[in-house]
This record gives structure tokens, C-alpha cells and sequence, in this order.
């Protein structure tokens, strides 16, 4: 039996909202036509709210996205927000907070959305950096006190945080969240993104640079975040950053024999040259497998001709390698050489959705069972499998309000 684990290695990178529960369905697509028209057309989003939007009624969310979803609160998240990190000494990161939100609010869940937003808020940012973006990780310190580890912000973390609050502002109909995810935002494109020869590059945090050399993180790159951001905050040009996804990932998978992208690159900050990083960065493994999420996401939403053909010239070595015996390894040379024993069904959860292939999404849904894939105390597992069944499935949630027309 194939053992299939995840040995992710580490990464650097106000008072309470009301709410109402009730159940609502979407509104009419003439509604959501308007709503955004005056939302994302005004220049003066950052002091007026969007119109009211409704949450999917539990009746339309796929069984599967809703029972692992309550099962992941009850298991990861703790009464006041925090997610828990089994795998790693019980640490919270920027990430599972950001996961937790984008996740809450893709089900309607107004309360854990909250509630994990306002941890974050509080214990990754307040008293610990002097701008909105979050500290990366948060545990137990060598003094036994529970407290910020690493006042790095990880880019990956706060796009995703910044993404979902935008989501939930007009979901939700709330002034709170678009205010905050503007200050994300600001703060997001003076310090995590460079302009280099006329082409901006995403920086992957504030403490990966080494003079002008850069470790930056292909799979950080999210074109579909970009072009919301971008109808979202008309102050600055997001769009720029959709084209340079495309630029840096055609670049990035050209380093290796697989054409699959690395887990880590580097960037020369001083003439916008990208270069493969050590041989352990330029592997495609546990970081990596998340472009192809990343991408597919924007050819299913935005319907982006880029997506398509990036994802058809990319993914030939290793389609065919999985048909041989439907086997692929967690981690990858760029050689194509198996660089461990193992699978992982991370990689499958943001493969299948890329590929559209059955077998494996059927691989991946055959280790689900009462709520959980596989290993019940791996929160990346949990999130990954849940992220691409929802893809796979189609179920973009709050996605179809910003769905390019």
C-alpha cells in the first residue's frame, strides 16, 4: 500500500463584528448584475458598502464541502479563532487563518469567519507590526509564553485573507471587511510586490530577500485574486500582476525537463532576472502543486485562454506519468526523477481539478470518510482535499458574484 502523508517543511514567508444567521438564497441574476456594477465601479468603495448580497442556501453546497467543513471546525479551530496545527508542535499560521476564512465564507459561515478574522487580527497583527498585513507564525516560545514566533508576513497568507474579506464585504454586506481588506491591500502592494524593467513580481514576504536576490514562490502567484483585487481597488493596477503570473510561470517551468514549476525560484530585484533556486527549492513538491490550483481556478472562473494553454503545455510529462500506474510521487526532480517513496494526496487535490481527470479526483475521494480525508490531524491535507473537490465539482460559491460577464 502506497503511504500517502504530508512532510510540508516549514515555510517563511476593534471589537467584534455582528452578525445575523437565517438561511437566504442567491439572489436573482439581475440583482447581482447591478450590485456589482455599483460595487466594483465606484470609485469611493473604501467609505460606502457594497449592496447586500446573500450567502448559498446549506441546501446547494455539496454535501461533502459542508460535513468536511464542520468537521474541520470542530476539529482545527479553536472557540476563539485560532487553527491548529497539529502537525507542527500545535502552531498557528497566517495561512490556516487565511484558509479558514476563504473556506468560511465560500460555505456562508458568518460565525467562524469571525471569529478567525478577529483572531488573526488581533494576535498576528495588533502590538506586533505597524501595517495590516499578519505575522506568519504563532506557538509556543523556548519561554513557554504562547506568542508570535516569526513577525514575517508570508504573501500567499494575506492575499488569501485580503481575497476573502473582499468576498465576505459583499456577501455579507458589511462595511468592516471591505475597509480592512483595502488596508490589506495597500499594504500588500508596497510591500510584497517590486517593479522591475516595467514588469511587477510578487514578493513572497518581507524577510526572503537577500540584497537584490529575492527567494520568491511561483505558487504564491494567483491571477484570479488580481483581477478582483483589481475591480476591487481601481487605485492601483492589479491587472499587471495577472500578466506576470503568466510571465513567471512559463519561465519558472522552462527550468525544468518536467516543465513543472519549482517549489521556490529567485528573483533579481535589480534587473527582473528569475533563476532556479538551490536543488532542494527546485523540486515540485508540497508548495508547488499549488499552481495548478491556482491557474485552473482562473480558467474555470475568468475563463483565461493563458490558464488553458499553460496548464495543456505544463501538465504532458506528467499526465502521462501518472496513466502508466496512477502513481505520483510527493515529491519530483525537475529531471523527473521520485525524489520520495510516498504520494500525497495534496498534490492530487490541486492536480485533479487542473487535469479534469476522474481517476485521480476518484483516488482522492476514496480516502474520504465522516467528514475527513485520510489523516484526520493534517490540517494542509484537509484544506487541499477541500479546496480541490470544490473545484473539481464546480462549486465556486461567492466566486460567481465576481465572475468576469
Amino acid at each position: 500500500m502506497n503511504r500517502i502523508v504530508c512532510e510540508r517543511p516549514p515555510r517563511r514567508f476593534a471589537p467584534p463584528l455582528l452578525y445575523q444567521e437565517g438561511n437566504v438564497v442567491w439572489l436573482s441574476a439581475l440583482l447581482i448584475s447591478s450590485v456589482l456594477l455599483g460595487f466594483f465601479g465606484c470609485a469611493e468603495a473604501k467609505t460606502e458598502p457594497p449592496a447586500a448580497q446573500s450567502r448559498p442556501a446549506a441546501d446547494t453546497i455539496p454535501a461533502v464541502l459542508k460535513d468536511s467543513w464542520d468537521v474541520y471546525v470542530a476539529k482545527f479551530i479553536q472557540k476563539d479563532g485560532r487553527v491548529i496545527d497539529y502537525k507542527a508542535s500545535g502552531v498557528t499560521t497566517s495561512e490556516g487563518q487565511a484558509y479558514a476564512m476563504l473556506r468560511a465564507v465560500w460555505v456562508g459561515d458568518r460565525p467562524t469567519f469571525d471569529k478567525t478574522f478577529l483572531w488573526a487580527k488581533n494576535n498576528l497583527n495588533s502590538g506586533i507590526r505597524n501595517d495590516s498585513l499578519w505575522a506568519w507564525k504563532w506557538g509556543e516560545g523556548s519561554d513557554k509564553r504562547w506568542r508570535v514566533l516569526d513577525e514575517a508576513f508570508a504573501t500567499d497568507a494575506d492575499q488569501d485573507a485580503a481575497l476573502a474579506l473582499i468576498l465576505a464585504s459583499i456577501v455579507w454586506n458589511n462595511r468592516n471587511y471591505a475597509e480592512h481588506a483595502h488596508l490589506m491591500l495597500r499594504d500588500l502592494w508596497s510591500q510584497a510586490t517590486v517593479e522591475v524593467g516595467g514588469h511587477r513580481y510578487l514578493l513572497a514576504g518581507d524577510s526572503l530577500c537577500q540584497r537584490n536576490v529575492c527567494r520568491i514562490n511561483p505558487s504564491y502567484y494567483a491571477p484570479y485574486a488580481y483581477r478582483i483585487f483589481g475591480s476591487f481597488d481601481k487605485s492601483r493596477p492589479w491587472n499587471s500582476l495577472v500578466d506576470s503570473s503568466y510571465n513567471v510561470l512559463q519561465i519558472v517551468s522552462g527550468f525544468a525537463d518536467t516543465k513543472l514549476p519549482a517549489d521556490w525560484v529567485q528573483l533579481n530585484r535589480t534587473n527582473g532576472q528569475i533563476s532556479p533556486g538551490t536543488l532542494k527549492d527546485s523540486k515540485f513538491s508540497y508548495d508547488a502543486f499549488r499552481v495548478y490550483w491556482r491557474v485552473a481556478l482562473d480558467r474555470d472562473l475568468f475563463h483565461e485562454a493563458r490558464a488553458a494553454a499553460y496548464l495543456d503545455q505544463t501538465l504532458r510529462w506528467l499526465s502521462s506519468a501518472w496513466s502508466k500506474d496512477h502513481k505520483l510521487a510527493a515529491s519530483i526532480s525537475k529531471t523527473g526523477k521520485p525524489l520520495v517513496e510516498y504520494e500525497s494526496l495534496e498534490m492530487l487535490s490541486g492536480l485533479a481539478p487542473a487535469l479534469k481527470d476522474q481517476a485521480m479526483f476518484k483516488r482522492l475521494e476514496s480516502s474520504y470518510s465522516n467528514g475527513v480525508w485520510a489523516d484526520k490531524d493534517s490540517y494542509y491535507l484537509q484544506n487541499w482535499a477541500w479546496f480541490g473537490t470544490a473545484l473539481y465539482r464546480g462549486y465556486l460559491g461567492p466566486f460567481e458574484l465576481v465572475r468576469s460577464r
